[in-house]
């Protein structure tokens, strides 16, 4: 059986959620961690199938061994406030009654406020310590990524949000937390942290986390919800199954507190060691410290368009534009920004006014992807919304040398053509977002959505059982292939900037072809299938050279690219970005620290 890789995952994350006591300091059992969350006969009968795949869409570490799942960039982050008090399926769980997958201590210890942000992170990144005592697994870091161990799972690290580097109480600007639920022993040690700037914390954090062998790979800046005690930047609009304020997209981009953490998490250190594990230097008799870069780097999903392109002139600027971007689980839009903003159905735009928060309402027509089928052809649409990427987008993660996860969430792959709705195109910018990308649209001359029309919005809570075709992920992954092949300079290379970032416990709605991570082997084989299918039909709508996509040609020619998506090019990123061994001819391009 073929090994796989994935960018994004959540192994503990739905455990962590059911077994958290009421008192955080109580340790839960490791054993209870591994397996997947368990749900009862009465909670199955009680729920709709689909949220029951939302709930069963995991990547416990019993579902990434059997699946053989031998490389992943396992996620960790705080639940956010919006989330644990929103309508919909979360909330509809929690007042069940029923014995259930998810408890009601954590999301109350969210709501009221108890603990800041970084303190829950903390308590899931010691389940991940306390886990390797017990289980057969590895992980990786600077010092260790060369001797990657195929036959066990090896794991790398990744915050997923910036909101976990809040020392703040959840929603309040003004207490910071004491951790004084914290133990001897515990990862935290209080009293450690320069200050509470979420820069010094970052630093802070990732130097603990090498202490203890544990390598961050990534930090995903923004999350789903606007997060007011510590706001660093816009976030794209990105779930109609949810519903609440903070949901709604704030602010104009990268502030500057987010601009510090990008500069922090670009310009972190380690002790560098040279092929014999000796020191590189001496001088005068002083041994030297030799200190090479180790940057965290920077996931731009949930990022709105324009913090991305606040993000990438602030790269081109401080001169970090070689460092690789990230984009861990995402789909695309099929547009270029140019196309996007032409394809903007002003006619349907709104001002709309909901709990208070202002935005305004778009709709967009999606981009065509192509057809299928014989006599009655299917049409398959781009998800036209912009926490997707545009070709912009594509193009700064290849030439940075970075990495595209294409999600497994059917929300943002994109829709059947004759099943598509207004809903499914609709999203939410904020004023001065909209303003910047359509300065000569007055928000003066749009009507107000009505208070009926924001009362309907509540039937997005309603599940929407999707069943899409596996063309569906293979579109998307072409488009990326066709952007990267015709308009960078690594056409030849393009297959090599693009993997797997499932998403997997992250309460998704995944493709039924591969519904949890044991499943990777049948989306190997979908991808066999159907990728040389989605090359040719895209290319009869969208144009294109015709030796773009010479995999299409040899089925050995296809099998290497799939190969390589699935977890080639995850396991070389690794390779060629993590290590900390240097020969002595490196020495002059790393800093020397007495």
């Amino acid at each position: 059986m073929n090994n796989y890789f994935d960018l994004h995952i959540h192994p503990l994350a739905k455990n962590h959620l059911a077994l958290k006591p009421k008192e955080t300091s109580e340790k839960n059992r490791i054993e209870d961690l591994v397996g997947p969350v368990s749900m009862s006969k009465d909670f199955k009968d009680y729920t709709n199938e689909t949220v029951l795949r939302k709930l069963e869409s995991q990547s416990c570490i019993d579902y990434l061994n059997e699946g053989m799942v031998r490389f992943g960039v396992a996620s960790v982050s705080a639940l956010q406030f919006g989330m644990a008090s929103s309508k919909g399926f979360f909330t509809d769980i929690l007042k069940s009654g029923l014995k259930k997958p998810i408890a009601e201590p954590y999301f109350e210890m969210v709501k009221e406020g108890k603990v800041s942000y970084l303190n829950l992170l903390l308590k899931e990144i010691q389940q991940y310590i306390d886990l390797k005592e017990k289980c057969d697994i590895k992980y990786l870091n600077r010092g260790n990524a060369h001797e990657l161990n195929e036959s066990v799972l090896n794991l790398v690290f990744a915050i997923g949000g910036g909101h976990n580097l809040c020392m703040k109480k959840i929603g309040n600007a003004l207490e910071y937390d004491k951790f004084e639920n914290f133990t001897k022993g515990d990862f935290y040690d209080p009293g450690t942290i320069p200050s509470k700037s979420p820069a010094d914390v970052l630093e802070w954090l990732v130097d603990k986390m090498r202490e203890k062998k544990l390598e961050v790979l990534y930090l995903t800046l923004a999350q789903l919800t606007h997060i007011p005690e510590q706001h660093l930047a816009t976030h794209a609009f990105g779930t109609k199954s949810m519903k609440h304020p903070s949901f709604y997209p704030f602010g104009n981009g990268l502030t500057e507190l987010g601009k510090e953490v990008v500069k922090r998490a670009s310009t972190l250190q380690i002790e560098a060691e040279d092929t014999d594990n000796k020191t590189l230097a001496k001088k005068k008799g002083k041994s030297e410290v030799i200190m090479q870069s180790a940057p965290v780097f920077i996931d731009i999903t949930y990022l709105s368009l324009k913090s991305r392109e606040d993000l990438y002139e602030f790269r081109r600027k401080e001169g970090f534009e070689k460092i690789p971007l990230i984009a861990s689980h995402i789909g695309v839009t099929g547009y270029s920004i140019n196309g996007w903003k032409h394809n903007l159905e002003v006619e349907k735009c709104k001002n709309h006014v909901d709990q208070g928060i202002k935005t305004i309402k778009t709709y967009t027509r999606p981009k065509e992807a192509g057809y299928w089928g014989a006599n009655d052809k299917k049409g398959f649409n781009f998800n036209p919304n912009t926490i997707n990427l545009m070709d912009e987008d594509i193009i700064e993660i290849a030439n940075s040398g970075g990495l595209i996860g294409v999600g497994l969430d059917v929300d943002i792959l994109g829709y059947d053509s004759n099943l598509m709705n207004e809903k499914d195109n609709c999203e939410f910018l904020t004023t001065p977002d909209f303003i910047h990308f359509f300065p000569y649209k007055s928000i003066r001359l749009l009507e107000y959505a009505t208070a009926e029309e924001i009362r309907a919005q509540e039937s997005w809570l309603e599940p929407n059982r999707r069943e899409l075709h596996p063309l569906s992920l293979c579109f998307n992954i072409v488009h990326i292939l066709a952007v990267i092949g015709l308009k960078t300079a690594h056409k030849d290379s393009a297959e090599e900037y693009i993997c797997i970032g499932s998403d997997f416990d992250g309460f998704i709605e995944p493709l039924r072809v591969c519904s949890d991570s044991r499943n990777l082997k049948n989306l190997e084989a979908c991808l066999m299938k159907w990728l040389p299918v989605a090359a040719k039909e895209y290319q009869k709508v969208n144009g294109g050279t015709n030796d773009l996509f010479e995999f299409t040609k040899k089925k050995k020619d296809l099998e290497k690219v799939v190969r390589k998506i699935l977890y080639i090019n995850g396991s070389k990123f690794l390779g060629d970005n993590f290590s900390r061994i240097i020969s002595s001819n490196d020495a002059p391009n790393v800093e020397l620290v007495d």
